[in-house]
């Protein structure tokens, strides 16, 4: 005699665990071994994606790291292709009010 599958036991069996138990229970590990090894940890009000000791805010900080890290990805790139990338990419970020006045702004002192 077969079991039957039931999705209400199923679900009724997952809603009884963790996402951390379970994600142990899948990489056969101890809930203990999960704890020390893997789970995240509370790293309270600090951003360990931003240098606390940085002038710059958050967003200047995000945004230069992401243009380094485009000057690296672009180095391949032909110059029609990064042509593409760059009025697409400055397309994106002009829709916003913000960033549009810093970009008349910044034409206007060119002259443009």
């Amino acid at each position: 005699m077969s079991k039957r599958f039931s999705i209400h036991d199923w679900q009724a069996k997952i809603n009884e665990q963790g996402f951390d138990q379970r994600l142990a229970q899948q990489m056969g590990m101890s809930n203990d071994e999960f704890e020390d090894q893997v789970a995240s940890r509370d790293i309270g009000d600090t951003n360990p994606f931003m240098d606390d000791n940085d002038d710059r805010s958050p967003g200047e900080e995000l945004a230069d790291r992401t243009i380094e890290d485009f000057r690296k990805k672009y180095r391949g790139m032909s110059d029609q292709d990064m042509d593409d990338f760059s009025a697409k990419m400055v397309e994106h970020l002009l829709d916003n009010t913000a960033a549009q006045a810093k970009a008349k702004v910044f034409f206007a002192r060119k002259g443009i």
